[in-house]
């Protein structure tokens, strides 16, 4: 143990004096807080509570349920949130900072982190051209301390630039333009995102993965895709894939 401690204040020491742009100086700063928070999320592992204890101090209070989705939950969770929330203006208000461990896991899985939620999640350092940082997603599937997710990011991508850019040249029309980025079979746009600041965001379904609750940002947003758009990833998987993700997770 000592002697791998030692290696690795070697190593960051010598990567510490390579930075020498102001790119560089960007890009170790993330690198150092990565391994800042790397280390927390291991700490955080050995305590059983610690999941229980952000949600309700974060996650519950931030969360508000609308009467539509409350009269959608079944007669267990009905009781919960009476239980555990006031109704203020048509929805129902967190409210009860000793609801037990129990009852909280059960709202978790089956009301805040549903398919089809969006949440923030810390994806990690990257390297290269990898898929890091603080991204929304949304969740595919609940595995309780785990969760199956598609990133979601604020970028266009570099094919829709493209065909884009063939548009404006006059080389496509605008049916066409349309056509091409459609006939891209990897890549989702999703218009808006209920809860989040208006605006148009992609998702590659490459970047499926997943990833352990730990990596959620307990006090972010949580937000909610249309179910079309649910059903565009389902028909982006495709039947065979799709099925084959069920029964692996």
């Amino acid at each position: 143990m000592k002697e791998a401690y030692i290696k690795c204040l070697k190593k960051l020491r010598e990567f510490r004096k390579g930075l020498n742009t102001e790119n560089d100086m960007k890009r170790g700063k993330l690198y150092f807080i990565w391994i800042n928070d790397k280390t927390e999320k291991i700490e955080n592992e050995k305590d059983n509570d610690y999941i229980y204890k952000n949600i309700v101090q974060y996650t519950l209070k931030n969360y508000k349920i609308d009467k539509y989705n409350y009269e959608r939950l079944n007669k267990q969770l009905k009781n919960i949130v009476k239980c555990n929330y006031a109704l203020k203006k048509n929805s129902y208000v967190f409210n009860n900072t000793n609801i037990s461990k129990e009852d909280t896991m059960l709202l978790t899985k089956k009301v805040i982190l549903k398919r089809g939620n969006v949440i923030w999640i810390d994806f990690g350092f990257n390297i290269g051209n990898e898929f890091g940082g603080m991204h929304p997603a949304v969740i595919l599937k609940n595995f309780d301390n785990e969760l199956f997710v598609l990133p979601i990011s604020s970028k266009k991508p570099k094919e829709y630039k493209r065909i884009e850019q063939d548009y404006y040249n006059r080389n496509i029309t605008i049916e066409e333009c349309e056509e091409q980025k459609n006939q891209i079979t990897e890549i989702i746009q999703i218009d808006s995102i209920y809860r989040f600041k208006d605006m148009i965001r992609w998702a590659n379904i490459t970047r499926m993965k997943k990833v352990s609750i730990l990596r959620m940002n307990f006090s972010g947003t949580i937000g909610k895709v249309d179910g079309k758009y649910l059903s565009m990833i389902n028909e982006k998987i495709g039947p065979k894939v799709s099925f084959e993700m069920q029964q692996k997770f």
